[in-house]
């Protein structure tokens, strides 16, 4: 009797959450369709009053949707799937060397150029200042894996998706980094610089660490999609400025030049838990500068071509983006939230990006390709197609420099070493 009551509950459940599931996906495909209509109606009659109102954020239930008609979301039972597919490739998962001595040697890690981005930083020149694009022009891009990086724009500093630490979600579970940061987040801070504003793309562990959030605190504007502000508080950060999809915000710095950041949709999804899901919003981030894109930082995002192709008719062209090319398989499970190192060119071809750095692979194995695939097949594609010096595979820790007046799409100039940073005209 016990036994038939448990499953009367089991069952119950069950048929409560997909009945729920299956409202969800009806309401945001009806809203989706009624999207594409009233755009079809417009473009007909001859006006199109909001090019981007498609593609505005969509709330069902309280929780974000994703308005693409490519987005699938993932069932309580894919889920599961999945982890049952981690267990049976535990061990096995990613293919990493026996030996930490060939892992290290396949997957290096190079020291920062802390002298040039403390220079830089400051304002101040270096003993190398004759072979750098002078402070107006340059922009440096230093990864620390995953989509973590420091970016400088001139003189102003951005780190994006905080995440020093050796581990994500636990430390004695893991999952654990394969290759460490290059430098501590401490060591950043101290002898670097603390950046003057932190981007955030959504709410996952892999883009928005703890230990980083309570280091960091209010001593760098946070800037963060709808609804990661209460988990900043948490921590006591009231330094932030919350953005929707579209908005536009100037930026406060000591510099004669405007800067703006803008918030642009990304086809992904947020939450830390499975309660969570999707109460926060997840994006992609533009840098302007004098009203020109310099950086796109595009944390996680599928592929939706109409979705990019907008954003590089409003934005581009873009001096330099970084695109994640890992977490891509199996492709029938993450294709509708990660890219490959296909649909990353793609999406610098639609934004017209003149530098691409791939990012977002190599730090932990969390899906089932080989761990270098992503940097193989990214350098393999810019072989073929003739963009060996304009779309990167940056090594963890390297310093990459670039000048933002000369770069763009045609340049294929070598780039100049300087005390182990690269230098790209």
């Amino acid at each position: 009797m016990v036994f038939a009551l448990r499953w009367k509950i089991g069952l119950g459940v069950l048929a409560a959450y997909s009945g729920y599931t299956t409202y969800i996906y009806v309401r945001t495909q009806l809203e989706i369709r009624r999207r594409q209509e009233t755009k079809a109606k417009q473009l007909e009659a001859g006006h199109d009053d909001c090019d981007n109102c498609h593609y505005d954020t969509l709330l069902v239930n309280g929780r974000f949707e994703n308005p693409f008609p490519e987005y699938r979301p993932q069932t309580l039972f894919e889920f599961f799937a999945m982890r049952v597919l981690d267990l049976l490739e535990f061990g096995r998962r990613g293919g990493l060397p026996s030996s930490k001595d060939e892992l290290r040697s396949s997957l290096p890690i190079v020291k920062p150029d802390t002298e040039l981005l403390k220079a830089t930083a400051h304002g101040r020149a270096t003993q190398h200042e004759d072979e750098l694009p002078p402070l107006s022009d340059r922009l440096t891009f230093t990864w620390f894996g995953q989509s973590c990086s420091l970016l400088q724009v001139g003189n102003v500093s951005f780190l994006t998706d905080p995440l020093f630490e050796n581990h994500l979600v636990n430390k004695l579970f893991g999952p654990r980094r394969i290759a460490p940061a290059a430098m501590s987040l401490d060591e950043l801070m101290e002898t670097v610089v603390i950046p003057e504003f932190v981007l955030v793309s959504h709410d996952h562990p892999d883009h928005l660490e703890e230990e980083s959030v309570r280091k960091i605190g209010n001593k760098s504007i946070w800037i963060v999609p709808v609804g990661v502000r209460h988990f900043l508080a948490k921590y006591g950060v009231s330094n932030v400025i919350e953005m929707n999809w579209w908005d536009r915000v100037p930026l406060e710095t000591n510099t004669p030049d405007k800067y703006e950041i803008v918030c642009v949709p990304a086809m992904h999804w947020s939450g830390r838990q499975l309660i969570d899901t999707n109460k926060t919003l997840w994006c992609s981030f533009l840098i302007l500068r004098n009203n020109k894109s310099i950086v796109f930082h595009c944390g996680d995002t599928g592929y939706s071509p109409d979705l990019f192709q907008l954003i590089g008719r409003k934005y581009g062209p873009v001096k330099l983006g970084a695109l994640p090319i890992g977490q891509y398989c199996p492709q029938w499970h993450q294709r509708p939230r990660h890219i490959t190192p296909v649909e990353a060119i793609r999406i610098a071809n639609d934004m017209s990006i003149e530098k691409m750095v791939g990012v977002h692979w190599g730090t932990f194995i969390l899906s089932s390709e080989q761990y270098l695939e992503p940097k193989q097949k990214l350098e393999e594609l810019a072989q073929i197609q003739g963009r060996t010096k304009s779309v990167l595979v940056p090594e963890h820790g390297q310093t990459m420099v670039f000048d933002t007046s000369s770069i763009d799409l045609l340049n294929e100039k070598d780039p100049i070493e300087v005390n182990g940073s690269k230098i790209y005209k």
